[in-house]
């Protein structure tokens, strides 16, 4: 025996089942830090001392508990000059302590007793891709480490986050590569198996596992490389690693800078544009980041290696002799001098083989707005934060992909008379 149900109750179950929350987690983009403060002689912990965080993107401020612990949390990813004042106790600074993101880092501090000052004296440690105090197998690069590494990844990786990959243990990039769909290995994984997010949202390609990006360097505060396990509540999948793109979130007060870049000789130039700004409490903040470089692309020599072995394309026809008085093709130089072959035979006019994949130039536009706004509540002091992230990353390749692109042309009109109709 059992009883009907009616047809609107079981609407009214659909319809709030719908409305029911569903729980999804995002990789971090904030870190937390949290220690204890004791008496550096007897070992007692230190109630009500007064610890405070500044950077520039971020200050805040805690008091120890009746067992000296304090903690902060949703930090902003940054380089924060730590501060502990107590009565009765010497001031303590440590600057250029690293946040990072979807990390938690433990540090214990110390308060000596107010004695007769007779000098200070600071210290900063050289600052290294791996950090204390995470609890996490994670490299980080910042953006200066990244404009230093610019070099690492090749010519085509100048502006992208690429270089500052290759400049980590375990991870390897090869050279010459550019664009976007880049290979990266980590401790001997293939391409495949390493997962990529963009500012905590995941950016693999379902068919290939490749990253949908050209992981420009635009706007980026924070590289962060794991060659080990990926954290807990990644949502991108990676067997052999996980990189991540921590993005600039804006500052009080503002700031605005202009880049300009060219280069030599292989064409190359580059232009960005940077703005940010935040309300004193952090209730707004904004970044807003534009962009872009062209850059053609040279192998081997000027002349892409067609004039060094057959291995860099493909003979169409042989050399002029040393009195030809006509245009004699460029693969027919090496150096400045004519190509001769083995016992002094001429060389050979060499051309791209069919269907390459090589850039012959790639030009790249990325601009990046990064908007938060905090929504306090009212039953505590916590606050929820609403993120509006916009990117759009635009990439132009010509490819050399045909005998055309070198050589044959060139050819067929040195050995043919002016004027002679083909």
């Amino acid at each position: 025996m059992y009883a009907a149900i009616p047809r609107y109750l079981l609407y009214l179950c659909v319809v709030l089942a719908s409305l029911a929350p569903v729980a999804r987690a995002w990789a971090g983009t904030t870190g937390t830090l949290s220690g204890r403060v004791t008496d550096a002689q007897s070992g007692a912990p230190i109630t009500g001392a007064r610890v405070s965080l500044t950077s520039p993107s971020q200050q805040s401020t805690a008091f120890t508990d009746a067992d000296g612990r304090f903690a902060f949390v949703s930090l902003t990813p940054d380089e924060y000059d730590v501060t502990v004042t107590k009565d009765g106790y010497e001031r303590i600074s440590y600057a250029g302590l690293a946040i990072f993101a979807d990390a938690r880092q433990t540090i214990a501090l110390q308060l000596h007793k107010v004695l007769k000052t007779i000098a200070t004296v600071q210290s900063r440690g050289v600052a290294s891709l791996v950090r204390p105090g995470t609890t996490a197998d994670v490299y980080s690069i910042d953006a200066n480490q990244q404009a230093r590494t610019a070099v690492l990844g090749g010519g085509g990786n100048l502006n992208s986050a690429y270089s500052a990959i290759s400049s980590v243990p375990g991870a390897y990039v090869p050279a010459n590569q550019s664009g976007a769909q880049e290979s990266v290995y980590v401790r001997g994984g293939d391409y495949y198996e390493v997962g990529y997010e963009f500012d905590g949202i995941p950016i693999n390609q379902a068919f290939d596992n490749y990253t949908t990006s050209s992981l420009s360097s635009l706007g980026q505060l924070e590289l962060q490389v794991y060659t080990g396990a990926t954290p807990a509540n990644a949502e991108a999948q990676g067997l052999a690693g996980f990189v991540n793109q921590v993005i600039k979130t804006g500052t009080y007060p503002g700031m605005g800078s202009l880049n300009a870049g060219i280069g030599t000789p292989a064409f190359y130039h580059s232009l960005s544009v940077e703005a940010g700004g935040a309300t004193p409490d952090r209730m707004f903040s904004y970044y807003v980041g534009i962009g872009g470089f062209n850059q053609s692309d040279r192998y081997v020599d000027q002349f892409n290696g067609a004039d060094v072995a057959d291995e860099f394309g493909l003979p169409v026809g042989v050399c002029p002799g040393p009195h030809y008085q006509y245009a004699i093709p460029p693969s027919c130089y090496t150096d400045g001098a004519r190509n001769l072959a083995v016992a002094g035979a001429r060389g050979w006019i060499l051309a791209e083989p069919p269907f390459s994949f090589e850039p012959a130039m790639q030009s790249i536009r990325t601009s990046i707005v990064n908007v938060h706004v905090a929504i306090p509540h009212h039953d505590d002091a916590l606050r929820d934060d609403v993120q509006l992230l916009w990117d759009n990353d635009q990439l132009f390749t010509p490819l050399y992909s045909s005998l055309n692109d070198e050589g044959l042309v060139n050819y067929l009109a040195s050995v043919l008379p002016t004027g002679y109709n083909r």
